[in-house]
């Protein structure tokens, strides 16, 4: 069994999914995580994410009225990532920078699985 998420295999999709789906699919994943609707956005990395509900960055942010405040969280994951999963951890971070800078408006597959690894990664792993 793997320890980390990003020794995952990457599973075709063996069905269509409709946009409805992918949407409930993803409404489950932040709802599952506990992940609020507060994005952060550091401009020294240029990671951003959106922060857990009821915790403090999301407090922090919203009391600053400033999203770029405190550490970045990616940034502090990637330095726990361990050494030989680090290169597939940037990948998955630039991955969904790239994809998710603006919430795509029509959902896949992909996007959806890549927006699960990133935040399992993120708030799960270990």
């Amino acid at each position: 069994m793997s320890s980390s998420i990003l020794e995952r295999e990457y599973n075709d999709p063996i069905r269509p999914y409709s946009q409805n789906e992918l949407h409930y699919n993803r409404e489950k994943l932040f709802g599952g995580l506990r992940i609020g609707k507060v994005r952060a956005n550091h401009n020294k990395c240029n990671h951003f994410y959106f922060v857990k509900e009821n915790g403090r960055k999301e407090k922090e942010i919203k009391e600053n009225n400033n999203e770029d405040c405190g550490n970045c969280s990616v940034c502090w994951k990637l330095n726990k990532t361990p050494r030989h999963l680090t290169e597939k951890a940037k990948n998955l971070i630039d991955d969904y920078c790239n994809m998710f800078y603006e919430l795509p408006k029509i959902l896949s597959y992909d996007t959806t699985d890549l927006e699960s690894v990133f935040y399992k990664w993120l708030y799960q792993d270990n």
